[in-house]
């Protein structure tokens, strides 16, 4: 197969497309041949070293793809089946094995490139927005860098729920696309945020904020929870540090959760995929949930992808297409 090959040397984190043994499924497995997969900036930890795989998960980067069930299959998983999946690694190559409970069909509406931008962003927002989150109907959210591809299937699933949508980021023109995905609030990123946050909720401030930036903005996150109020931590793309004031989060009772979707066990995916397919895939049918794909590249120019998310200013994701 045609793979992203793993890195050996961290100082040259430019992806390299070679030749690798095709995966061999384990019992629990489906083989499926890629059509498409997303970018996240995991994958360019993953190049430089800083983000190993799990154990005994595959060292080609790609926490997602889409493509056609190529195996026998597992239980409903039949050749042919159109499907999407979360991974552990492997998405960015011609074929990946992958845990049967991670696989979701993917809707007839839906293009590959469509599927392969959805799963890692649309169980990381499930995941925090619901299981580490709590978010209810009726409730507020701030969704941190919220152009991105996480950020913008998170604004949509928050929509879903039921809840009240603020988005936050650096570029004012790219968050205002959001507002037709269900954002009503466009706070900029920096010091005011809190201030801008305060006046958009008549002063009570936010239930929740989807943290996707952490760093030097999480200050700002903190001073926009109502009493109570919850942060989920989920990405550092801001910074590992930060001052916090302790007096802040000890006198309105605040709770800040970190989290991180890719280390969980196969069995407790699975059951994050089946609760997400449950509420998740009539959407995704119907065109209330869509995947928002910046660009799609050819695989072969796989390092042009990479790079352009690592420059940012991307609104979705960016897509490698292996057709």
């Amino acid at each position: 197969m045609r793979a992203v090959l793993p890195s050996t040397d961290p100082r040259h984190s430019s992806p390299r497309i070679g030749d690798l043994p095709d995966p061999v499924p384990g019992p629990s497995e489906v083989l499926v041949a890629v059509e498409a997969a997303g970018i996240n900036h995991a994958d360019l930890l993953q190049l430089r070293g800083q983000y190993p795989p799990p154990p005994g998960e595959s060292e080609v980067p790609g926490l997602e793809c889409a493509g056609r069930v190529i195996g026998a299959g597992s239980g409903l998983w039949l050749p042919g089946a159109r499907v999407m999946a979360l991974l552990g690694g492997g998405g960015h190559a011609t074929r990946v094995a992958i845990p049967s409970g991670q696989l979701m069909p993917l809707p007839d509406n839906l293009s590959f490139a469509e599927g392969g931008a959805i799963p890692e962003a649309a169980l990381t927002a499930w995941t925090n927005l619901v299981a580490e989150g709590g978010l209810q109907a009726g409730e507020t959210v701030l969704i941190s860098g919220a152009s991105g591809g996480m950020g913008s299937f998170a604004v949509q699933l928050a929509r879903e729920l039921g809840a009240r949508v603020l988005a936050s980021g650096r570029d004012r023109d790219r968050l205002e696309l959001l507002r037709g995905y269900g954002v009503e609030e466009i706070c900029v990123a920096g010091s005011h945020l809190s201030h801008q946050v305060q006046e958009a909720t008549g002063g009570r401030g936010v239930d929740l904020v989807l943290d996707f930036v952490g760093g030097s903005e999480l200050p700002g996150h903190l001073a926009s929870l109502r009493e109570r109020g919850r942060l989920v931590l989920v990405g550092l793309l801001a910074g590992q540090k930060a001052e916090v004031d302790l007096g802040r989060v000890l006198s309105r009772r605040l709770r800040i959760v970190g989290s991180v979707l890719r280390p969980r066990s196969r069995a407790e995916k699975a059951l994050l995929v089946s609760d997400f397919n449950a509420f998740a895939l009539p959407r995704l049918k119907d065109g209330r949930l869509r995947p928002i794909v910046d660009r799609v590249v050819p695989f072969e120019k796989a390092a042009d992808a990479y790079r352009a998310l690592e420059r940012g200013g991307v609104f979705g994701k960016v897509v490698l297409s292996m057709s």
